[in-house]
């Protein structure tokens, strides 16, 4: 298969292939081959991102409404403004949509970056959620070690923050550490839920993907 470059360059972009080009001194074949590598690596990566996120969620949902004593926690007056914005835009996105303005639905609907803000330092003042919720299950399921609001702030933000990359097609494939964020974010899967993290690792295709490395893209023409 003869691939040509013109039309690659402009259905990807110039600006989109820029870092891979840079990196391969302007070779496209090699820049191509980075950039499959890229979008198979993150392929690889989506089951254990899609899981963690998930159950990262549902897990500060379930003991957040063990703690307030109800599943509409959200509406509660101890929300930081900008969470308190997130939680008004979802439930304004849901009403646009005519759907029901259920728990369920509004959490799912917060992003991400939510959740990760709950475990800032803020919600540690005055013990408005930290240590607290760790009381609850599944939070109390976590290893005592790993069982402290920095760790589970760290191990949250640099899921989010790899998530973030890979969502919106940016490129990993150069990360050093890209192996251990990987092992990282199946650590805090095991930690929520370790039912889940077996369901994880039983998809994950990450090191196979990894250790094979990228080739550069044959049979270009002008």
């Amino acid at each position: 298969m003869t691939l040509q470059k013109a039309v690659l360059i402009t259905g990807l972009s110039e600006q989109r292939l820029s870092p891979y080009l840079r990196q391969a001194d302007g070779d496209l074949a090699a820049a191509l081959g980075h950039y499959a590598w890229n979008l198979q690596l993150s392929e690889s990566l989506y089951p254990v991102l899609q899981l963690t996120e998930v159950v990262f969620r549902n897990a500060l949902h379930q003991a957040l409404s063990v703690e307030f004593d109800t599943p509409t926690w959200f509406h509660g007056l101890w929300l930081h403004p900008r969470e308190q914005k997130a939680v008004d835009k979802a439930l304004g996105e849901l009403r646009k949509r005519k759907a029901d303005t259920t728990a369920d639905r509004t959490v799912a609907e917060l992003h991400f970056g939510f959740w990760c803000s709950l475990c800032d330092k803020r919600y540690e003042h005055q013990q408005t959620l930290w240590p607290k919720l760790f009381r609850h299950a599944p939070l109390s399921q976590m290893p005592r070690r790993h069982r402290h609001r920095p760790g589970l702030s760290r191990a949250a933000n640099r899921l989010r923050q790899l998530r973030n990359r890979v969502f919106h097609h940016e490129p990993i494939w150069h990360w050093q550490d890209l192996p251990q964020r990987h092992q990282d974010a199946l650590a805090l899967l095991a930690w929520l839920n370790p039912s889940v993290a077996t369901l994880a690792t039983s998809l994950d295709r990450f090191a196979a993907v990894h250790q094979r490395g990228w080739t550069p893209m044959q049979e270009l023409s002008p």
